[in-house]
């Protein structure tokens, strides 16, 4: 009796491992590298890295208060287009990112951000820049968080 059992069990599993293969494959989704920067801006001090020149400029435009700029964290990741990742930056923060689109014929990528303090954010940008959220979040220390994201690859021109 149980060899007449094994043999059934043996037979299923070739059918179900023949349909298995015989089954058409969906294509593979597209992978992108995303990267999120953690700044930290403070109104105590003037201290700015050279890296965030660029971003400082830009940001106090806005915030004329902040005047140091520090590189805290930078986290890079592959995704498959589609897929939600959490990037943890400062303190407690945390960072969701989903690539809703890949880089499409203008290089322009689709993003959904949900940063810390904030609800979630969906944009487009280019692909290869990065795009700086000044988000309401603080650290212990009283230091605004800035988080900057970029996804790559681009198309090659």
């Amino acid at each position: 009796m149980r060899t007449t059992i094994l043999r059934r069990w043996m037979a299923a599993a070739a059918i179900v491992a023949a349909l298995g293969a015989a089954a058409p494959r969906e294509d593979k989704k597209e992978s992108v590298e995303v990267a999120v920067i953690a700044i930290l801006a403070s109104d105590r001090h003037d201290k700015v890295d050279p890296k965030l020149a660029c971003i400082a400029r830009e940001v106090r435009k806005s915030h004329k208060e902040l005047k140091g700029f520090q590189m805290a964290t930078v986290t890079r990741r592959s995704l498959t287009v589609g897929q939600k990742s959490v990037f943890k930056v400062v303190d407690k923060g945390e960072v969701g990112v989903t690539v809703q689109q890949g880089a499409d014929g203008n290089d322009r990528v689709q993003v959904k951000l949900a940063p810390p303090g904030m609800g979630e954010i969906t944009y487009d940008t280019s692909c290869g820049k990065f795009l700086p959220i000044v988000t309401p979040f603080r650290t212990k220390n009283n230091e605004l968080l800035i988080v900057a994201v970029c996804i790559r690859p681009c198309h090659e021109k």
